[in-house]
């Protein structure tokens, strides 16, 4: 699994993966949105794409298609991967905030992969 960071939809400022957090640059809390208003906590941000315990390219191949039971998580993460900026779909929104309007926007990634604030 590869590491993934982005940079939040409401404030410009990169997702700090905890484990590069530093005290000028501290991991907060995080929140992953979906187009129904449902809402995923995440306090420690690692860096695998992990939202309170929902994965982001889940959850954006489940906002644009319809699965069966028998579907992996895996083959959907998959999917959403191969969706990933393609402004045709529905995307996940993240944020630093708890108040969100969810907007079909996809999140940037993060250059610096979650180790610096991109934009002060």
């Amino acid at each position: 699994m590869g590491m993934f960071s982005f940079i939040t939809q409401n404030s410009g400022k990169s997702i700090i993966i905890y484990d590069f957090q530093t005290r000028k640059n501290p991991c907060r809390t995080y929140y992953m949105w979906d187009n129904k208003g449902n809402v995923w906590i995440e306090e420690m941000y690692r860096g695998y794409g992990m939202f309170g315990g929902k994965d982001y390219y889940v959850l954006l191949a489940e906002m644009n298609c319809e699965y069966d039971d028998d579907v992996s998580e895996e083959e959907k993460r998959c999917d959403g991967i191969d969706m990933e900026g393609n402004k045709e779909f529905l995307h996940p929104n993240l944020t630093d905030c708890l108040s969100w309007t969810w907007r079909n926007k996809c999140p940037s990634s993060c250059s610096h992969q979650g180790g610096l604030i991109a934009f002060d």
